[in-house]
């Protein structure tokens, strides 16, 4: 059965998928010369994803964790997949974040600890030493997810049970309560006549955005449920939607359950997990980002991050309204985009009230305006500083799903490839939780990520994180050594996963339903 049928007969047609390492078909030839390149490979019609899980692990073994499993080496022929590590797994009690654990956002102890929250810090990333080995439980009532492209429009109440948002933006027409379900209706803040109207204007007023021809990747800032993302989609355009866990309850979270590519992060102290000139078009509706302040930094790193000859649509009060405070931040802006050579492509304040006011900035396609009067100019990066990038990336891109590469932070920078051919992407240590909610993804793919990695990671704990982010239901696709398959399989066990191997080093597994009860 080739893996496109097992993934277009998985309950979601539109799959978010995490591609934990999508390695190209050159370094498999570097590495296993013998070895077809992983979504390419067919599994024989005789196995089948859906086995037997191993029976639950005794309550009464102790809690066992091991910094190695102890396994002989063996040859695939005589690997037992029903071995399972005597671990006896605890759910995760931490209060009202219990169900919704972020690892790395969710440290209070750290955040109480902080000097500062100036720049944002309380929302940057604090990850725990060591990292948790609790499981996070279900919410209460959880079902399998609406499928795509139903989502888009309506998820499971009981799924993402945070209702805070619904009264906070019932004005803007963000999301509603209907009986089981959230409804999202396509509005927003400055979506006045709905996302799809919102996104014609930005065409008609630059004509030169083209959604899926020149414009292919957009991020979009401080995105509240990601509509704006979601309804790219259907221009051919991947959006790579953010915003901080903040008092916003959940909204990148009903981002995700509905299907839309979206990932916890903040403008802050910390540069971006992404790399230099990867977006097309940034975007940003009222993202409550001070982009002029501490000396335009905010709108520095924006500028590091889009591509030369790329837009900036920034739909905020300061473009329109004329108090004081808009007045200075408006000034702020002009004087700031000048000095990084941005030009003014188009501005909308004069409107009635069915229109929206925004401006459009284009960053140069050169930096030959620098030559001129370089005091007033923040200096030029050293471009020797750059990493070299000659690796390719592979996307299942006649699928309707998305992917989500996740570059380790010690492997080979192929990530500025993966946004020049249109795809999405970010920078991770893997010896860390990923910024992203429990339940994330459908399916993660991983070619060989636990390489040269075991030293600083646990497999276990890497265990824990996949865990953690894989909805279930949801498949882990993994070719690696067999001696990480050795090591790795007893703990998917001792999770309840069911697993089957393929050719001595294609591991596949899948997650249940099955959380521990104390």
């Amino acid at each position: 059965m080739p893996i496109s049928v097992l993934l277009s007969e998985r309950k979601y047609s539109f799959l978010c998928l995490a591609s934990v390492l999508l390695i190209s078909f050159a370094f498999l030839l570097l590495t296993y010369t013998s070895c077809p390149f992983f979504f390419a490979f067919s599994l024989p019609s005789d196995i089948h994803v859906s086995v037997s899980s191993p029976p639950p692990p005794s309550r009464s073994s102790s809690l066992q964790f091991p910094t190695e499993p102890e396994l002989e080496t063996q040859p695939a022929d005589h690997l037992d997949l029903n071995v399972s590590l005597n671990i006896r797994w605890r759910a995760c009690r931490l209060g009202s974040v219990t169900v919704d654990y972020i690892p790395c956002l969710d440290n209070s102890k750290a955040i109480k600890q902080l000097k500062s929250k100036k720049h944002l810090e309380h929302r940057e990333r604090h990850c725990p030493k060591p990292p948790p080995r609790c499981l996070v439980p279900l919410p209460k009532g959880y079902k399998v997810p609406v499928q795509w492209p139903q989502s888009r429009d309506m998820i499971w109440y009981s799924n993402v049970p945070h209702p805070k948002l619904v009264e906070y933006k019932k004005e803007q027409n963000w999301v509603r309560k209907s009986d089981d379900y959230f409804v999202f209706p396509g509005g927003g803040t400055q979506f006045k006549n709905g996302v799809t109207a919102y996104i014609d204007f930005i065409t008609e007023t630059v004509p030169a955005i083209k959604w899926g021809e020149h414009i292919r990747v957009v991020l979009d800032v401080g995105c509240g449920v990601a509509s704006f993302g979601g309804y790219l989609l259907d221009r051919d355009v991947v959006t790579m939607s953010f915003a901080p866990k903040d008092e916003h309850e959940a909204q990148i979270q009903f981002a995700l359950e509905r299907g839309i590519a979206a990932t916890l992060s903040v403008i802050g102290s910390k540069k971006l997990t992404f790399p230099d000139d990867a977006y097309d078009l940034i975007h940003c509706a009222r993202c409550r980002v001070h982009w002029e302040e501490d000396g335009g930094k905010p709108l520095l790193e924006l500028n590091r991050i889009l591509r030369p000859g790329g837009f900036f649509v920034w739909s905020a009060t300061p473009v329109y309204r004329n108090d004081e405070r808009d007045r200075y931040v408006w000034k702020s802006m002009v004087a700031l985009t000048q000095s990084i050579c941005w030009k003014v492509v188009a501005k909308r304040d004069n409107f009635d009230s069915t229109e929206i006011g925004l401006v459009i900035y284009q960053k140069p396609s050169s930096y030959s305006c620098y030559a001129h009067d370089r005091t007033k100019r923040p200096p030029l990066c050293d471009q020797k500083t750059k990493k070299e990038v000659s690796w390719f990336a592979a996307a299942l891109n006649e699928l309707p799903l998305w992917v989500m590469n996740v570059v380790p932070i010690d492997a080979q920078d192929t990530l500025s490839i993966i946004f020049e051919r249109g795809l999405i992407g970010i920078y991770h240590d893997w010896c860390e939780s990923l910024s992203t909610y429990p339940r994330t993804y459908d399916l993660l793919h991983s070619s060989f990520l636990f390489k040269n990695r075991q030293e600083r990671c646990n497999i276990i704990d890497v265990a824990v994180e996949m865990d953690r982010i894989l909805r279930p239901g949801g498949y882990l696709l993994l070719q690696d050594t067999m001696e990480t398959i050795q090591k790795l399989n007893p703990v998917l066990r001792s999770l309840q996963w069911s697993t089957r191997l393929y050719e001595g080093q294609f591991l596949v597994g899948k997650k249940g339903f099955w959380r521990p009860k104390y």
